[in-house]
């Protein structure tokens, strides 16, 4: 593992970027990102995002509750600030960003209504967020690895995949049961997967436009997914980006 100094600007690699996507999400909400905007990002991590934002130009700051990762990305924490669970205040004022941004950061945000709501207050009007995060029905929930765990999530059901063998990449060697017991509590307090119709009434009340883009999203990730080259050709079927958004991956636009 590279050790890097405090201060270094750790970008993430090629296949991981995100700036051209969310400029091009953008771009298609009729609010196009630019470099000198100010951005944030909700749920920046170790900043990795941030670093990548900086480096194209723009005022970009990161809020997660932990950042320490050098090796995750940027360990310029300047442009990091924390914030703390259940309320999720955000510090800063209002109305002082051009665009909020995530990536696969919503589906652990356990109070979708509060968190949004301070999204749009540090967000000027005609503002754009933007966040990309996991559908409800992917058939393999991605951070337990358990089919369907998204939306079936009884102790029964994670027992059963646990004694298949079913495992994280932290939980190698631990007994089914003790997998299973830290799946369900993980449920209840780490991810939250509600219905793209709960979104979008959490977030009417706060945003003059509530949207869905998968298929710009698509379009715009070819370059660095697999699963996008793949369907791609197939997102101008009818029903096409519906099925993309329960199965795989949602993209909520909202503009101020």
């Amino acid at each position: 593992m590279t050790n890097y100094t405090a201060g270094d600007r750790v970008l993430p690699p090629p296949g991981q970027r995100v700036v051209a996507i969310f400029e091009q999400l953008s771009m298609a909400a009729g609010v196009p990102l630019a470099p000198a905007h100010r951005v944030l990002d909700f749920g920046a991590g170790a900043g990795r995002h941030v670093a990548e934002f900086r480096e194209a130009g723009y005022d970009a700051w990161g809020v997660d509750q932990i950042y320490s990762s050098h090796a995750q990305g940027s360990s310029e924490e300047t442009f990091l600030r924390r914030v703390h669970a259940p309320d999720y205040r955000l510090p800063f004022d209002d109305e002082e960003f051009d665009c909020v941004y995530s990536t696969s950061v919503m589906e652990h945000v356990l109070d979708p209504g509060g968190a949004l709501a301070e999204i749009a207050r540090v967000l000027r009007p005609g503002g754009v967020s933007l966040h990309v995060f996991p559908a409800r029905w992917r058939p393999i929930e991605p951070h337990m690895h358990v089919p369907l765990g998204g939306r079936v999530q009884s102790f029964g059901a994670m027992s059963l995949w646990a004694r298949l063998g079913i495992r994280n990449e932290f939980q190698d060697g631990l007994p089914a049961q003790d997998v299973a017991l830290a799946n369900t509590q993980y449920c209840k307090t780490g991810i939250s997967y509600p219905t793209a119709r709960e979104w979008e009434l959490r977030a009417r009340p706060h945003f003059a436009r509530v949207e869905w883009d998968e298929a710009t999203f698509v379009s715009a990730s070819r370059p660095v997914s697999r699963v996008s080259r793949l369907v791609a050709p197939l997102m101008g079927m009818p029903g096409a980006p519906s099925l993309y958004r329960g199965l795989h991956t949602r993209v909520l636009v909202l503009v101020r």
